[in-house]
């Protein structure tokens, strides 16, 4: 004879079921993610009389980094790429002093923060930088997400948040593309900075070709089997140059229509592509999961720049770049499901 089971023991490990269920729903991100704003920007400024080679052309100019830090603040993006911050390394660095006070060097030990990263983001955001030159930096809003091997809320240089792929030894080792794995709603993303080589056509193909492909035992940092987004300043138009050029024909072998990534921005924004820089659309948005749209700051109608300059004048102090501002929705179950590689495999050189 069967013995009788409390109706209160069963309505408990019925809610405890319930609860586990909805409990791995959550973690494994299968309650969908919502839209999020993802901004990529290159700050930096190449003019020679503002931000020249002392500065290494990154955002020298204190007006101009409490210009971008009230434009970030005012569109308030869940993820941010940023290109061309400047270390306060580099200020350590210097033989002589500062003499301008409209430079980032004058006085930065009473800086509050010290970080150019940190007055340019501000203190909602965990920020994780390449542990190269730290010119690259990715931040993740701490309401949104978590990066794994940064504490949230910390602002961290190099491994083991950041996953930093190395380029040939005759390469500046200084240029870089880098990732970070991100958790956000339950779902692992990898977000990925890319910021190769503006001079060496080459070394600027090596480092697009080890992003989706890896080198030696160093695994991609873009891979169809990890949902991912990458962003950042590619150096190159892959619209506009020519289709023969290395760095071009590799990108182009890996995104656009039937390829394993798609644009956000760029062909997808507008037809022809926006300007980014120079006459040339060179900033991009890609991605092998996520949907939405993006718009070029101070490019597409009814948008300004970021950092509120006047579209209709030269750039002289500003950041030569536009910013691309995108609204993204994650759908989980779309999202690729390979496991992330422990970090050491990934990209860190260990």
């Amino acid at each position: 004879m069967l013995k009788k089971i409390p109706v209160l023991q069963i309505s408990v490990f019925v809610l405890i079921v319930i609860f586990s269920c909805f409990s791995f729903a959550r973690q494994s991100g299968a309650e969908g993610l919502g839209k999020l704003k993802l901004l990529t920007a290159n700050i930096g400024n190449a003019d020679v009389m503002n931000c020249g080679p002392e500065y290494m052309f990154k955002l020298c100019i204190v007006k101009w980094e409490k210009q971008i830090a009230d434009g970030i603040a005012a569109v308030s993006p869940d993820i941010v790429s940023l290109q061309e911050v400047f270390d306060v390394q580099w200020c350590e660095r210097r033989e002589k002093p500062e003499k301008s006070p409209k430079k980032a060097c004058y006085n930065y030990k009473q800086r509050e923060p010290i970080q150019q990263v940190r007055r340019v983001l501000g203190p909602e955001y965990t920020i994780v930088c390449d542990g190269r030159a730290n010119f690259e930096c990715i931040g993740v809003k701490k309401t949104v997400g978590a990066i794994e091997g940064c504490g949230l809320g910390e602002m961290c240089n190099g491994a083991p948040a950041a996953i930093t792929h190395e380029l040939p030894e005759d390469c500046d080792q200084k240029t870089v593309i880098f990732g970070v794995n991100a958790v956000i709603g339950g779902l692992k993303i990898r977000i990925i900075n890319a910021h190769p080589s503006a001079s060496e056509t080459n070394c600027r193909a090596a480092a697009i070709k080890r992003m989706f492909e890896g080198y030696g035992k160093i695994l991609p940092l873009a891979s169809m089997e990890i949902p991912t987004l990458a962003m950042g300043d590619l150096n190159m138009d892959p619209y506009r140059d020519d289709a023969a050029k290395p760095d071009v024909s590799i990108w182009r072998s890996y995104v656009g229509k039937g390829r394993p990534f798609r644009y956000l921005s760029g062909i997808a924004e507008n037809d022809p592509p926006l300007l980014t820089c120079a006459g040339r659309s060179i900033d991009q948005v890609i991605t092998n999961f996520a949907g939405g749209s993006c718009k070029t700051l101070g490019a597409a109608p009814g948008t300004a720049r970021l950092d509120n300059y006047p579209a209709d004048k030269p750039i002289t102090e500003a950041p030569d770049h536009k910013a691309i501002l995108c609204e993204i929705e994650i759908m989980p179950e779309t999202a690729p499901r390979g496991s992330f590689p422990p970090q050491g495999g990934c990209g860190d050189g260990e």
